[in-house]
């Protein structure tokens, strides 16, 4: 075994809210590792469609709610970091689209929740007249479409730069890191000797993975989300499309797979309810909503594919998604969900904030002894899953 690694902080999970949390801790000068068991992103993150949303789909009914006021500044903090502009850097990421699309049909309560969002996020959503997203650019289309200030990156490439910003305090654990009373952890690897990390805090971002703490309280939301694929589809789209909930009734994002080829990512309501439903029926009710809502398009020429996840978050009350990001504290070990991808920043944020009053200081960290240590790889987009059925 090798000595202890005596470090500021220890995270524990490698989604985007570990990641984020150990690119600003190093840059304030804190000695932080991050722990990880599986690939960088497996679970929620990389399941992510990536949408930086701005509070839009929260204000659907006419009131400006937490979670919109919560999330509100994100997409302009994302977008000065993914310009540079910001720490983390995060200029090798790739952003797919500049902004997303707000979608109504023809329906009256599709309208007027669109109506509701325009007036309350009026600096953030405007109307367009023309030059639609390519895949509503057909005569029979009679909606109304909304341009939203909501970027759309690559998920895995964000991953990606994030961990090339601090690969020498990425440590990979081929077991579950066990946490002993005394605030030390421990790492196994069948190539080499156990490795013990004493940590001054320890902060698990790990999702699902927060449950084995036995002071968290924790829920999770399933989805069941479906991918297309295929020469039918209309090309790339990212939007929302209104129903009658304050879900979107289908939220699509395009993505490019390890072969080039486009896939049409398709959550929301669809997805919320798709648990429900078995992988054939989920598959039908995406089909029966894409020819409802596309129906110049041949639909029976497309694969789909489908596959659920959970969203961990902190326990509520009514079960109900979280506002804003969570933080529990016990002693000095922490347990967080960002409750959005877009929320990673905020989070991080107050962690930080946590860390003095926790008397934990910056401390200079040399990594040397692990430059051998292996690290964890990014993990596979859900498109490429070797081993999803298409049908």
């Amino acid at each position: 075994m090798n000595p202890p690694l005596n470090v500021d902080i220890a995270i524990v999970g490698g989604g985007i809210a570990g990641l984020w949390l150990l690119t600003q801790l190093r840059q304030r000068g804190y000695g932080a590792v991050l722990i990880e068991s599986g690939p960088l992103g497996a679970g929620q993150t990389i399941c992510a469609q990536g949408i930086i949303h701005g509070g839009a789909k929260y204000a659907l009914h006419g009131q400006l709610s937490d979670s919109a006021k919560a999330i509100a500044g994100m997409p302009m903090l994302w977008r000065r970091c993914l310009n540079g502009l910001n720490q983390p850097d995060l200029r090798g990421a790739r952003l797919l689209a500049e902004h997303q699309y707000l979608w109504a049909t023809r329906a009256p309560t599709s309208q007027l929740a669109a109506f509701f969002a325009s007036q309350l996020m009026q600096s953030r959503m405007e109307k367009v007249a023309g030059d639609l997203p390519a895949a509503l650019r057909h005569p029979d289309f009679r909606g109304t479409v909304y341009r939203l200030d909501e970027p759309i990156v690559d998920v895995a490439s964000v991953l990606r730069t994030l961990a090339d910003r601090c690969r020498e305090a990425l440590l990979l654990s081929q077991e579950p890191v066990a946490l002993t009373p005394d605030g030390t952890l421990i790492l196994h690897h069948p190539s080499r000797p156990l490795l013990t990390i004493q940590a001054a805090c320890t902060v698990f971002t790990a999702g699902a993975g927060n449950a084995g703490l036995p002071w968290v309280a924790q829920q999770v939301r399933p989805l069941h989300m479906v991918m297309a694929r295929g020469s039918a589809l209309p090309g790339a789209l990212y939007a929302h499309c209104l129903g009658v909930s304050d879900t979107p009734r289908l939220t699509v994002t395009s993505h490019d797979d390890a072969s080039g080829r486009l896939i049409w990512y398709l959550g929301g309501g669809l997805a919320e309810e798709g648990v429900k439903r078995d992988r054939i029926e989920q598959i039908r009710a995406a089909q029966r909503e894409l020819a409802a809502l596309l129906p110049w398009v041949d639909w029976s020429q497309a694969e789909f594919a489908t596959f659920t996840v959970d969203r961990a978050e902190a326990r509520q009350r009514l079960g109900t998604r979280p506002a804003e990001p969570s933080v529990l504290e016990n002693g000095r070990v922490i347990a967080a969900w960002p409750t959005k991808l877009a929320l990673a920043p905020l989070l991080a944020e107050r962690i930080i904030a946590l860390l003095p009053t926790l008397d934990v200081q910056p401390q200079p960290l040399n990594l040397q002894m692990l430059a051998d240590w292996p690290r964890p790889e990014i993990a596979p987009s859900p498109w490429d899953w070797e081993h999803l059925q298409w049908s």
